[in-house]
């Protein structure tokens, strides 16, 4: 392939100025590059601390770090420069590079070329990505378990057990005339009833992915002066959004983000519900309404100061994702309604709001385990067609049909699941998905 040829160079630490700034190279003219510019000989694994020149101007004191091939992370030759993080010397130096013989890499070139020398599989690869875009503590736990092996491990074994299932059937087929014993047929259905087990528990854990990744959106509805802003600054823990006693302050959406019980949550303050006649405040309710349309949950708050609610058909059509608060309940209540007494004023309640928020929009994922591991939308696509696959030789076991049937669903199964592992992956695909990276990863 071309990258094989082309030498890369990018800044592997974030834009901007810093106290220092990581700059690599990597590709077969890494280390001439490095010595020209440093003038000095590096040695494996060894930081050197050196200056760089360049057409007899310098660039700046770095420490220089030879990673050889094929041990590197990206399994070439791979050349670090630590320097001073000013972004014109940062510039400076990947010019010269540059100069010299290298191009600028590509979003997550660095990491795509780890995959493609066999430094790492396709999960691995894309839970580098998981680790560094983890938003809470337990995103960023599943995304070092993936990146440890813990999900190649599992599809690893998972692969092994349909090539030897494969082989034993293609066997019968090469020799129709002996006899499949009723034991062996019925310890390979076993086998393969084991195997859907294992991917459709697999499979099971995308729900959790997909909130460790993207998280929940959680709205607060209500009335005007009902306790939206308050409550929002309270659950922040800071002033975000306007408190005042005038009603209708709050005309468009707020967000913010907070992390509950490991999972990151979007807070979204929002227009207080009540007709009007003012074509911006019109614009703000319609805007609560979108939002409380797309929200996994919906905080209804109720003055508890009030003897009505006047919102209840705002929350009729959306009735099982609502939980009902009942604000300001330091002061004396005048509501019938069931719901959280919460005070943003001294705190009380937050903790059981807080509480009952995480029981509501994680009930169907469970409690957190020792060897959790969450799948992305690629894997979910992959092992569904995997456990499809397996089910329908399953199937055709069972119903006696010809080998040749369950062996086209095993090749399917086996498929699907390498798929996953990077085996046999289109460039389309891997371009999608490095695409993601930033630059210098």
């Amino acid at each position: 392939m071309a990258f094989e040829k082309d030498t890369i160079t990018a800044c592997a630490t974030p834009p901007g100025t810093s106290a220092l700034a990581l700059i690599r190279i990597s590709g077969p003219q890494s280390i001439p590059i490095a010595e020209k510019l440093s003038g000095t000989q590096l040695s494996p694994r060894t930081p050197v601390p050196t200056r760089l020149h360049h057409q007899e101007n310098l660039l700046d004191e770095v420490v220089a770090t030879l990673w050889p091939n094929p041990k590197s992370y990206t399994g070439e030759d791979l050349v670090e420069f630590s320097c001073h993080g000013n972004p014109l010397i940062v510039q400076s130096i990947l010019k010269a590079i540059c100069t010299l013989g290298a191009r600028h890499a590509r979003p997550g070139e660095f990491t795509e070329r780890a995959f493609l020398n066999g430094r790492m599989d396709l999960t691995k690869a894309e839970a580098v990505l998981d680790v560094l875009h983890a938003r809470s503590d337990r995103a960023l736990l599943a995304g070092q378990r993936a990146l440890a092996g813990q999900l190649s491990d599992r599809l690893m074994s998972d692969r092994e057990t349909l090539l030897q299932l494969l082989a034993r059937i293609e066997a019968w087929i090469d020799f129709p005339d002996e006899d499949i014993q009723p034991e062996v047929g019925e310890g390979f259905l076993s086998d393969i009833k084991a195997l859907l087990k294992s991917t459709a528990s697999l499979l099971s854990t995308a729900p959790l992915g997909y909130r460790l990744r993207s998280g929940y959106r959680l709205v607060l509805a209500g009335p005007p002066n009902a306790g939206k802003s308050s409550l929002l600054n309270a659950l922040l823990g800071m002033d975000r959004a306007l408190v005042s006693p005038i009603p209708g302050t709050t005309r468009d959406t707020v967000e913010e983000s907070i992390v509950l019980a490991g999972f990151p949550v979007r807070l979204i303050d929002t227009a207080g519900l009540r007709a009007s006649k003012d074509p911006v405040e019109l614009e703000g309710i319609a805007r609560t309404r979108t939002a409380m349309q797309n929200a996994d949950l919906v905080l209804a708050l109720i003055d508890s100061t009030q003897p009505d609610d006047p919102c209840p058909k705002e929350w009729e059509p959306i009735s099982t994702k609502v939980l009902t608060i009942l604000t300001k309940s330091d002061l004396p209540s005048k509501q019938s309604h069931k719901g959280i007494l919460v005070s943003a004023k001294t705190g009380k309640g937050l903790d059981t709001l807080q509480s009952q928020i995480t029981l509501r929009l994680t009930a169907d994922l469970g409690a957190p385990g020792s060897d959790e591991i969450a799948i992305t939308s690629r894997h979910e696509d992959a092992l569904r067609k995997t456990t499809e696959a397996l089910a329908c030789a399953s199937a055709s076991l069972i119903a006696k049909s010809a080998p040749e049937l369950v062996a086209s669903d095993l090749r399917l199964a086996l498929h699907s699941l390498e798929s996953i592992l990077g085996v046999g992956t289109s460039e389309d695909v891997l371009d999608r998905l490095f695409s993601q990276f930033c630059i210098g990863k």
